[in-house]
């Protein structure tokens, strides 16, 4: 009992799912349209039905193969990618801290020598003297 009761529910889940992608109104007209054309046309009827049922075994394979190496090359490739950032990386930060860190002693030493120089010009003062004749000498 138990056992037919989880059928009928999975059963009825299964229909809920397939009334949310195609309405029962739709589908009874399917439904009605195949029926109309198996008896108008049986012998096509049989052969596109043996045709679609012999078919769908090797499609459905080729999809499953096809999407599973999609899937597969996108993994291989973000992983691929990953790895070699991560090995950019390991370059990039001392590559970085070597540069910041001369950068900030290029810095260091412009100020210091801007500041020296301005010190020196206020210390020792620069003193011209004119000639008589309004030549400065050398």
């Amino acid at each position: 009992m138990a056992v037919q009761q989880r059928a009928s529910g999975i059963l009825a889940r299964f229909q809920s799912l397939v009334d949310k992608m195609i309405s029962p109104d739709t589908r009874s007209e399917y439904n009605n349209k195949i029926i109309a054309f198996a008896q108008d046309q049986p012998i096509l009827f049989t052969f596109v039905l043996i045709q679609t049922l012999l078919s769908f075994t090797p499609v459905a394979l080729f999809l499953a193969f096809a999407l599973g190496t999609l899937a597969l090359s996108f993994i291989t490739a973000l992983l691929f990618s990953i790895f070699w950032i991560g090995i950019a990386l390991f370059v990039l930060v001392p590559t970085l801290f070597i540069t910041v860190s001369l950068g900030i002693v290029l810095w260091v030493w412009a100020v210091s020598s801007f500041l020296v120089a301005r010190w020196l010009y206020n210390i020792v003062p620069v003193r011209l003297t004119r000639t008589t004749d309004g030549e400065i000498p050398d």
